[in-house]
C-alpha cells in the first residue's frame, strides 16, 4: 500500500476511536518516519497558522477546536496508475469535520530526508466551502471485491505471472474467511470485524513502481493480446481496493 495512504488512514482510524473512547489518541509512526507535522490554517485574516509536532498533538489541538468528526478519502481511481508509486501522488486528504458546521482537509505533503535516511510529513489544513463529507457513508461490498480478487488472479496466472496470481489468491481467501488474518500491517487500533477487509486491500494493493503490477504485465498482456482486459481488471481492482480502505476506516468506531 502506498505509504502516504497507510500513514493516513491509519491517523483517522486511531483519532476515530480516541473520540469514539474520549481518550487520548494512539499512533505510532512507521520506522522510516523522521517527523511528522501539522500546520493549521489561520483562524482568522490576520491570524497564525498554530502547528503541531506530532500526531497527538495534533489530535489535542483538534479536540480543543472542537472536533466533532474525522474521516479519509482518496481518489477511486486514477487515470495514470504508473504514479502510485511515488510521493505526493495519492491525492489523500484527512478530513474533519467541526462543530461550528465547518469542514477541512490535512493534506499530506512528503519529502525524504537522505541524511537521516527517512521521511519528513507535513499535513496542511485548507478549509472547504461545504461540508460534503460529513454525512458520507460507506456500505459493505465484499461480494464485488472477491469477484474481482478471483478475475484478476485467474488473468495473472494466465500471463505466466504465479506471483501476483498467488497474491490476488490470498487476499480472496481470507476476505472468504477461508484464511486466517496475518496481523503484521494492520492497525492495532482496527475492529476485529474489519481487520480481514483491510488485509486483502493492503495484500492486494500491488500498485509500486518497479516490481509492482504496473512494471512487467502490461506488456506481456500486450503481447498476448490482451491488454484491454489488463487495463479492465487493474482499473476495477483499484477502485475496489481504495473504496474498501475508505469503508474499513471511516464506518468503523462510529458514533451513535
Amino acid at each position: 500500500m502506498n505509504g502516504e495512504i497507510q500513514q493516513a488512514s491509519s491517523i483517522v482510524i486511531a483519532a476515530r476511536k480516541a473520540l469514539f473512547e474520549k481518550s487520548p489518541i494512539d499512533f505510532t509512526p512507521a520506522k522510516h518516519i523522521r517527523a511528522i507535522q501539522f500546520v493549521f490554517a489561520p483562524r482568522s485574516w490576520f491570524g497564525v497558522s498554530a502547528k503541531a509536532k506530532s500526531v497527538a498533538a495534533w489530535f489535542d489541538l483538534c479536540r480543543k477546536r472542537g472536533l466533532k468528526d474525522v474521516k479519509f478519502i482518496v481518489p477511486s481511481g486514477r487515470k495514470n496508475r504508473h504514479l502510485l508509486g511515488f510521493a505526493n501522488t495519492s491525492q489523500c486528504v484527512i478530513v474533519c469535520c467541526w462543530e461550528n458546521g465547518k469542514t477541512s482537509h490535512f493534506c499530506p505533503f512528503w519529502e525524504y530526508d537522505a541524511k537521516n535516511e527517512g521521511w519528513h510529513v507535513v499535513y496542511n489544513e485548507q478549509y472547504v466551502a461545504n461540508n460534503a463529507f460529513e454525512n458520507l457513508h460507506f456500505t459493505e461490498k465484499t461480494d464485488e471485491f472477491k469477484d474481482i480478487l478471483l478475475k484478476i488472479s485467474r488473468f495473472a496466472a494466465e500471463l505466466d505471472f504465479s506471483y501476483f496470481a498467488d497474491v490476488f489468491q490470498d487476499s480472496y481467501e481470507v476476505l472468504n474467511a477461508s484464511k486466517s488474518v496475518n496481523g503484521e500491517n494492520i492497525p492495532t487500533q482496527l475492529p476485529d470485524e474489519y481487520k480481514s477487509i483491510y488485509y486483502a486491500v493492503e495484500r492486494a494493493d500491488v500498485f509500486g513502481a518497479m516490481g509492482s503490477w504496473n512494471d512487467s504485465p502490461p506488456w506481456y498482456a500486450e503481447e498476448k493480446g490482451r491488454k484491454k482486459e489488463y487495463e479492465e481488471l487493474s482499473n476495477e481492482l483499484l477502485v475496489q481496493l481504495r473504496y474498501h480502505l475508505m469503508y474499513v476506516t471511516n464506518e468503523c468506531w462510529r458514533q451513535a
